[in-house]
């Protein structure tokens, strides 16, 4: 795996961690004493679960690999980055020699060398490497040179890789202030940028980094909504990003309404003095996070889109329920029902339409359904938990959903002993607090019984 792909699965991890506080909640009285001074595990992550055919019991296999051919060519790799490594430092002691510590021709070879260490998974020194090139390039070319932007962009990645919290906070915000100051608002080059910081900030709040994750909401929406502009208005509504941008408002309007405790404190001057300098730099109308009106708008806009650009029916359908979903998580039953309904009387008009209706009613689907991955169980900012981490194990889980979306007659199928009991009872009571779109027949949501999900959870 090169390490952009490698990167990019680490991002897309740590993007994918999700609060649920009311899971939290649920206290540690009842935690069983093992008579020992060891502290008692945790369940921090639970990841979305997989549907488990009785007659068909899907696994997580991890296949074997050649372990000596494996080492031949972690060693010949290991041979040749070394040299590649020595040659890149030769290159600098030489420019460093003839031109002195603050030569620009540096900055080429602090890239290439910070670029092999991160190959290497060598990131502290990938980051050194690529802070030295970063301070070269603006000494020669200025403090907001464009030309330190990818150096930007690959120390970040370093430095969420490291789990330095901190040092990735504060250059992605330095980042997008030299990308905006070399851009501009309407230059569609920001466009990237504007995701790349909404993400960071949703990664950010699931993390649990930061004292006011409240600003990470905020800030998360009026990038998600700048960007949806910038796209919009540069290529038009019928662009594939349009898609994204809508489920990514919906997907903050959803943490939004989920977790309003992080929201208090929000009116304080220095809050809203970063807000509004944010709010001025987009030109966006609000500093406050919204959150069910939002999601209800993305989701209808995606509606929109799927009716006016591709015209499917399945896709039409689909997006109809994902809107009927969002009603069934905030208690709009009746309204859910409808437009449950709707979805069902629009894929009975097709020829296949039975196994459409099967397709996206036949089984109990787990909601919210545009949030994919782990979600975060204890969010404390002072001490952001991280998978890599942690242990993580793995349970199938039976239980019933009600009309209503809600979880009953939970049953862990897992072999339970000392060493699980307390983490598989919090497993049992995450589950059960969870929120699942029912099956749908006739167009209605029905009782069902005896469903299995397969959960993968860290402790």
């Amino acid at each position: 795996m090169n390490i952009s792909n490698r990167l990019l699965v680490v991002s897309l991890i740590f993007l994918l961690k999700i609060g649920e506080h009311s899971y939290a909640q649920e206290g540690d009285a009842d935690q069983p004493s093992t008579g020992t001074t060891r502290s008692t595990p945790r369940l921090h992550y639970l990841e979305k679960p997989i549907f488990v055919e009785l007659n068909n019991q899907t696994d997580f296999i991890e296949y074997p690999v050649n372990q000596s051919s494996e080492k031949a060519e972690i060693d010949l790799t290991s041979e040749v980055e070394d040299g590649m490594t020595e040659l890149f430092e030769l290159a600098i002691e030489t420019i460093e020699e003839n031109g002195g510590a603050w030569d620009s021709q540096l900055v080429e070879q602090l890239s290439s060398l910070g670029s092999l260490q991160q190959q290497s998974l060598n990131h502290p020194a990938a980051i050194e490497s690529y802070k030295r090139a970063i301070q070269i390039s603006r000494i020669a070319q200025g403090l907001h040179t464009p030309d330190q932007i990818p150096l930007l962009e690959s120390m970040i990645d370093s430095l969420i890789v490291s789990e330095n919290w901190e040092q990735a906070d504060l250059y992605s915000d330095y980042l997008f202030f030299v990308q905006h100051k070399a851009y501009g608002i309407d230059d569609p080059r920001l466009i990237p940028a504007i995701e790349r910081l909404a993400s960071w900030n949703i990664t950010a709040f699931n993390l649990g980094y930061g004292d006011q994750l409240g600003a990470r909401l905020s800030t998360a929406q009026m990038l998600f909504s700048a960007g949806l502009r910038a796209v919009v208005s540069n290529y038009g509504r019928s662009d594939e990003r349009v898609l994204q941008y809508l489920k990514d408002l919906a997907r903050s309007a959803y943490y939004v309404k989920m977790y309003p405790e992080y929201l208090v404190g929000m009116d304080q001057p220095e809050f809203r003095a970063r807000q509004e300098n944010l709010r001025q730099k987009l030109d966006s109308f609000t500093i406050y996070p919204r959150s069910f009106s939002l999601g209800e708008a993305a989701l209808q806009d995606i509606i929109n889109y799927h009716i006016q650009e591709d015209g499917s029916v399945f896709a039409i359908a689909e997006a109809i329920t994902h809107l009927a979903d969002w009603y069934l998580l905030f208690e709009r039953r009746n309204i859910a029902q409808s437009r449950y309904l709707q979805a069902w009387t629009l894929l009975s008009t097709e020829p296949d339409g039975d196994q459409l209706k099967q397709r996206l009613f036949g089984n109990v689907v787990p909601l919210p359904t545009f949030i994919e991955g782990p979600k975060n169980l204890e969010m404390r900012a002072s001490v952001p938990k991280v998978q890599s981490k942690l242990n993580y194990s793995i349970a199938d889980v039976s239980f019933s959903v009600s009309i209503t979306g809600s979880v009953r007659d939970v049953k862990i199928l897992a072999e339970e002993d000392e060493e699980n009991a307390n983490v598989l009872s919090r497993l049992r009571r995450a589950v059960r607090f969870s929120k699942f779109r029912p099956q749908i027949e006739k167009g209605r949501p029905i009782h069902s019984e005896g469903h299995v999900f397969r959960y993968r959870y860290w402790y």
